[in-house]
């Protein structure tokens, strides 16, 4: 086992304590656990596992099921092209 030494601020070093009166612990406690919490918020933390989480994913409805768009990020490009070769033609007919 291998130990370390760290620096804290003022209020570090005050919470560190609140925390180890508040639940009982030693510090070396409550450093251990901290360690634990972050190593697994970072396995769990990613987007699809939250809104997995959260009940989110299959909650919500598809566009395409009333009649929408669905693809506008994927067809950006070609919605954009459409749209300014519909302008063009406006321009060309006189048409504001």
């Amino acid at each position: 086992m291998r130990t370390i030494s760290l620096r804290l601020g003022d209020g570090s070093e005050a919470r560190l304590e609140r925390l180890c009166q508040t639940l009982g612990l030693s510090q070396n406690e409550v450093v251990k656990a901290g360690l634990d919490l972050l190593q697994q918020q970072q396995h769990s933390s990613s987007p699809a596992a939250l809104a997995q989480g959260l009940g989110l994913i299959g909650s919500f409805s598809s566009a395409a099921q009333k009649g929408g768009i669905t693809s506008r990020g994927r067809d950006h490009s070609a919605l954009l092209r459409q749209k300014l070769s519909r302008q063009q033609s406006r321009q060309r007919l006189g048409k504001p």
